[in-house]
């Protein structure tokens, strides 16, 4: 019996596998609401820069972003639509309609009767003020790598990998134009550093993915 057991011990059980894995996460990338439809009224003038929309008020904390501002739903936007769903200016948007700015961080707020019939305000949004949703992933890889008998130095590797192992949804960040439809609505999903589709090749590598692995080292 303990012949047969010889050069069985917990060397055995663990010899050959590799386990390894890698996690990502940061923090939501700012980004700053730009008037679009005002910078396209500039480019007349010969003014190609961006127009920053100007805020009814003093900017608050940034609206928390995730799934609720994900098309089709958006339920919960990152930014408060212009509109209301009548078509009539939102008394809860936080940045002036568009067209009713009058110059640089100046415009004006909307009247019972127009868009832009209200006072004047002048107030500074600034650069990258709000931030959208973060991110998070974990790849995970385990190997088993078994010696070819009869074969010196010739090593079998079989194992399998996970690319957003735990399946976490990660979205991209917010329609950021004012004058858009769809303004603080999230339309795509954030694709991941590393998987099995490569990166920036146009690929849905965002869900789980899942690969066998086969590699013969000699």
């Amino acid at each position: 019996m303990r012949a047969a057991l010889r050069g069985h011990g917990p060397d055995y059980l663990v010899k050959g596998w590799q386990i390894s894995g890698a996690v990502f996460f940061h923090t939501g990338f700012p980004y700053t609401v730009i008037d679009i439809a005002r910078s396209f009224h500039l480019q007349a003038n010969n003014f190609f820069g961006p127009i920053y929309a100007v805020p009814v008020g003093p900017p608050g904390p940034s609206i928390a972003c995730g799934k609720g501002a994900a098309i089709p739903e958006a339920a919960h936007p990152c930014q408060q639509p212009q509109l209301l769903a009548d078509g009539t200016p939102n008394p809860d948007a936080r940045f002036v309609q568009s067209g009713c700015e009058t110059g640089f961080n100046t415009g004006n707020l909307p009247s019972p009767s127009d868009p832009c019939g209200g006072a004047r305000i002048s107030i500074a949004q600034g650069r990258n003020r709000f931030r959208g949703p973060g991110y998070f992933a974990t790849d995970f890889a385990i190997m088993k790598d078994t010696k070819i008998p009869g074969a010196e130095n010739v090593v079998l590797g079989i194992g399998l990998q996970f690319f957003n192992f735990f399946n976490h949804p990660n979205f991209g960040s917010p329609d950021s134009l004012s004058s858009d439809p769809s303004f603080g609505q999230i339309f795509y999903m954030q694709s991941p550093p590393t998987g099995i589709l490569g990166a920036g090749l146009g690929g849905d590598a965002s869900p789980r993915n899942i690969q066998l692995k086969l590699q013969l080292r000699f």
